[in-house]
């Protein structure tokens, strides 16, 4: 009896192979989203996306005075102390998550699609404005990129821009 169960495990998956499943969207799924991590990192490997932004303050002017570009996701370092008990990195990772569905929903929006409108971007901007106004208090505006990094073991080969937000108020 088993060996049916098996057979008919291995059919479905060869099923999943062969048969491409639409893309499901919805406003409703993204009240489920965060549940379930961005498996897309199977189906490549090289490019990652990675999070950057900075901030701005207005002179007397009203010429913006840009910080450098800070990196929003730099790795954690990893003790036996956080193996029973780690909030500290599972935030960061659910964070991630969260970039990989945005860079998800860029990847398959189609050309000259508004990403604004994406609940991910919405997500991505409210995160941002948050990290940047704890680093940067006496910020005004603010910005990110979404860029694709192809690492080694050392460094960082390639580097390419998927998408600049437009200079947004702080709020």
């Amino acid at each position: 009896m088993t060996i049916y169960w098996v057979i008919a495990y291995f059919l479905v998956l060869a099923l999943t192979l062969i048969y491409k499943t639409p893309i499901i969207r919805g406003p409703w799924l993204f009240l489920l989203r965060s549940f379930f991590p961005n498996w897309k990192f199977f189906h490549a490997v090289g490019y990652v996306p990675h999070l950057y932004a900075r901030a701005a303050k207005l002179n007397a002017n009203g010429d913006a005075i840009w910080t450098e570009w800070v990196h929003l996701y730099p790795r954690t370092r990893q003790s036996l102390g956080q193996l029973f008990h780690n909030p500290i990195t599972n935030l960061a990772l659910a964070q991630q998550n969260l970039i990989d569905h945005f860079w998800s929903d860029l990847n398959d929006a189609p050309d000259g699609c508004d990403p604004r409108s994406f609940v991910s971007y919405q997500m991505v901007a409210h995160f941002v404005a948050g990290v940047l106004t704890a680093q940067f208090p006496e910020h005004s505006h603010h910005q990110f990129e979404l860029r694709m990094l192809m690492d080694n073991a050392t460094e960082t080969v390639h580097s390419h821009v998927m998408m600049t937000s437009p200079m947004e108020a702080r709020t």
